[in-house]
């Protein structure tokens, strides 16, 4: 009896997830705009670094449950905490004043991750989720690989719109997620009834 409500709370709190990564995204993206805010760090001006820090941090946090349940195999569910991962460990070196030089090539290098575990989440599923994931994941994976290249930052400007709807289309499959569907990854389903209180 216990096994549905954890799966309907479960399930609320993915969804929840996916759609504040998908707000905080878009806010944080946003600075990517404007070079006083993109490469400002904690040396230069600790009262704008720190909270942009934070939200870097807390935006990347959210997509640990989506990553979770969204259905992929587990390698590809793996490169995508691994992008994760190496996302905030290079916010982190941001924030300490690593040259750029140093902390965006890994960021670019986690991109390929996330274009990795992004595009198979994709396939497994259709309409615009689909077509959304493809583009993101091409356009991640072809930028790392050509953002030496003077004015190249182009390519990559639409995966500060791409990113944002994914998450928020993947919210949206997830409420609509059935218990045993294809959407939510059924292994981590079952670990998380066994592990609910």
């Amino acid at each position: 009896m216990s096994r549905p409500v954890s799966f309907a709370s479960r399930q609320s709190s993915v969804v929840t997830a996916a759609y504040l990564a998908s707000m905080l995204f878009a806010i944080h993206l946003i600075t990517y705009l404007i070079p006083a805010l993109r490469d400002v760090t904690g040396l230069s001006a600790p009262l704008i670094a720190e909270p942009l820090t934070i939200l870097a941090v807390a935006e990347h946090l959210c997509v640990f449950p989506v990553a979770a349940a969204l259905a992929a195999p587990d390698w590809a569910r793996v490169a995508g905490y691994g992008w994760l991962v190496v996302d905030m460990a290079t916010d982190i070196m941001q924030l300490n004043g690593t040259p750029k030089g140093t902390y965006l090539p890994l960021r670019y290098g986690g991109h390929i991750s996330a274009a990795l575990w992004i595009l198979f989440v994709s396939l497994n599923a259709n309409g615009a989720f689909r077509v959304v994931g493809i583009l993101l994941a091409l356009d991640l994976a072809i930028y790392s690989f050509i953002a030496f290249i003077p004015l190249s930052f182009i390519l990559l400007l639409p995966s500060l719109i791409l990113l944002p709807l994914w998450l928020a289309l993947a919210g949206r499959l997830l409420a609509t997620a059935k218990t045993g569907g294809a959407t939510l990854d059924s292994a981590s389903d079952a670990t998380a009834g066994q592990h609910a209180l």
